[in-house]
């Protein structure tokens, strides 16, 4: 590994482990994760769009919502209760951002837990997954589309 790549490397561990030392705080910005690195708001983008390609929010923003899965895998927390434990102040904000990321709604992650082992990510969007609700009775239609 050259030393570029192991400096690029500490510095996205210390990213990540400042935003999960932060992870509750709603208020939690770019601003302050520059603050608390101790680097300008535009030296941090540069350095993380050079390093991973993607901007500094896209980044907590995933972080947040990789701990949420972990939290929605154990189901122990309602779905509300963990948008507001990864520092969304909406759980409907929440919600969009996750299922732009993962393709499904975070309310079917339980239910997706059997289907999704041994798949990789790509197997796994490729899995429909719909629910539907009638008089109170949820049924479940579980398509396997493996190509």
């Amino acid at each position: 590994m050259t030393k570029s790549a192991n400096s690029e490397e500490l510095f996205i561990l210390k990213l990540n482990q400042i935003i999960l030392n932060n992870l509750t705080n709603e208020q939690f910005s770019v601003e302050k994760l520059a603050e608390i690195y101790g680097i300008s708001r535009s030296q941090l983008h540069k350095k993380l769009k050079k390093a991973l390609g993607k901007s500094v929010s896209q980044f907590i923003r995933e972080i947040r919502l990789e701990e949420a899965m972990k939290m929605l895998k154990q189901d122990r927390l309602t779905v509300s209760e963990i948008a507001y434990q990864v520092g969304f102040s909406s759980p409907a904000y929440f919600n969009t951002c996750f299922k732009e990321t993962y393709g499904y709604p975070p309310g079917e992650v339980k239910f997706r837990k059997h289907l999704d082992k041994g798949l990789t990510p790509e197997k796994r969007r490729s899995v429909p997954f719909f629910s539907k609700f009638k008089k109170r009775k949820i049924i479940f239609l579980i398509e396997f589309n493996f190509r």
